[in-house]
């Protein structure tokens, strides 16, 4: 396996861990995420370079994988144990950014909207955010995206697209 864009994606996710600690530090007063806050803790799908960056940090091998492995509406995540992560240091990017502002286009393509944790920023509102401190999830998707679009071209003995998911769970 080519493992090119797996180090292309552990750079972009060192990336965005310094960005979460800077936004860390400016939000720390309206933050309540910590151990034992599990509300967001769900089983998803993610692209192939991010699931098999992770495996590889799990030290797991996989020759194939189940794709299709199906995942129940609001199942917790099987990496949940006593209300913490067991894989945290090597969690996705969508855990890494949860709970902070995040900034994405509406469904229509029309205009930016906030979106905050529900548990976190129980007292602020939009005009408490600056421009220069939210994360912007669309960029950010994209930016994976076309890291997972190089993973695939990279590996075609997978047989995956570049529009494929691969249930975390699967890792289990």
């Amino acid at each position: 396996m080519n493992h090119t864009a797996i180090t292309e994606y552990l750079n972009f996710r060192q990336q965005i861990d310094q960005t979460v600690t800077r936004l860390e530090k400016i939000y720390q007063p309206h933050l309540h995420c910590a151990k034992g806050c599990d509300q967001c803790c769900f089983s998803f799908r993610v692209f192939p370079v991010e699931w098999f960056a992770i495996a590889g940090q799990l030290n797991k091998h996989f020759e194939t994988i189940n794709k299709d492995q199906p995942i129940g509406e609001l199942e917790k995540c099987l990496f949940l144990k006593n209300h913490a992560c067991t894989i945290y240091p090597h969690r996705p990017i969508i855990c890494r950014t949860h709970g902070l502002p995040l900034l994405s286009m509406n469904e229509t393509g029309t205009e930016w909207e906030l979106n905050i944790c529900e548990l976190n920023f129980t007292e602020a509102d939009d005009d408490s955010f600056d421009d220069d401190n939210l994360i912007e999830q669309d960029t950010l998707n994209s930016e994976l995206f076309q890291i997972n679009k190089r993973f695939i071209a990279d590996n075609p003995q997978l047989n995956l697209s570049e529009f494929d998911l691969i249930p975390l769970k699967a890792l289990v």
